[in-house]
């Protein structure tokens, strides 16, 4: 597209009427007033051009009060107080959901609103054990990530996690990964005393 070349006319009109005016507001007056009409974007690309500001900024002005003030309006994307969304889940929900790395299925229950979640395993060891402590995890025995029951979870260190998966000390048998964990930990040990 060839570019427009303006009058000495043209020029003039739009660097005099250009500040306190909209775009749009510019654009118009240009073509009642001129023959050859201009675009919308031909307007900013002059003012961009030319370092011509309109003086406006976008932002109300201090004391502007809007038209809608105190006005609620209940719209298709909005809910009236007490109805909930669709996908709503009240605490207590539990949910099947894939972890994005691994790609394992983990049990999730929902603790608390608007949308907190937390593994069931961890919850059931903290409600017969306590809190789970930064540095420590719990794991599954059988290696099977939905059996939550209590007596297929084991707490150990990340330390021990890491040298069990490196070692292969994780079974389906859960007396097979009991033990495979005192053998990782043992191994920590003996590396950690040995750094001393």
């Amino acid at each position: 597209m060839a570019r427009r070349k303006y009058t000495d006319a043209e020029r003039e009109f739009i660097i005099s009427f250009a500040y306190g005016h909209g775009h749009k507001e510019i654009m118009e007056a240009f073509n009642r007033k001129f023959e050859e009409p201009i675009s919308f974007n031909q307007v900013v690309s002059f003012l961009s051009n030319h370092k011509i500001s309109t003086g406006r900024t976008g932002h109300f002005k201090k004391g502007y009060k809007p038209y809608n003030k105190g006005i609620h309006s209940y719209g298709p994307t909005q809910f009236k107080k007490g109805n909930m969304p669709p996908g709503y889940k009240p605490v207590g929900t539990e949910i099947v959901r894939n972890r994005f790395k691994t790609g394992q299925k983990y049990v999730y229950v929902k603790v608390a609103e608007p949308n907190k979640w937390r593994l069931k395993h961890v919850l059931e060891w903290e409600k017969y054990h306590g809190p789970v402590l930064k540095g420590e995890v719990v794991i599954f025995l059988d290696g099977d990530t939905l059996n939550t029951d209590i007596n297929n979870l084991m707490l150990i260190d990340r330390k021990v996690l890491v040298v069990m998966n490196w070692l292969g000390l994780r079974y389906q048998d859960p007396e097979s990964t009991r033990t495979g964990a005192y053998v990782a930990e043992l191994v920590t040990k003996i590396a950690e005393a040995k750094k001393r």
